[in-house]
């Protein structure tokens, strides 16, 4: 499996936050809507007036940063 850079991981540990958007090595993109000690969810994304918007769409759930790293998601 692909890894991120260590720049991108140390990036994607300190500046992760709900509303941050996100990037999978499979080409998926998402919107971080929660991050918290109960886990981090990130949803879908539609393209509205050219701007990013969160759907209800799950398209990912991890217990970690460390976890979603490993499943090869981080900012973009």
């Amino acid at each position: 499996m692909e890894k991120w850079s260590k720049a991108t991981e140390k990036l994607t540990r300190e500046q992760a936050y709900p509303g941050a958007m996100m990037k999978s090595f499979d080409g998926k993109y998402g919107m971080m809507s929660a991050r918290s000690e109960s886990g981090i969810t990130i949803v879908g994304v539609k393209i509205e007036k050219y701007m990013p918007v969160p759907t209800d769409e799950v398209v990912a759930k991890f217990s970690s940063i460390d976890e979603m790293i490993q499943a090869g998601w981080a900012i973009d």
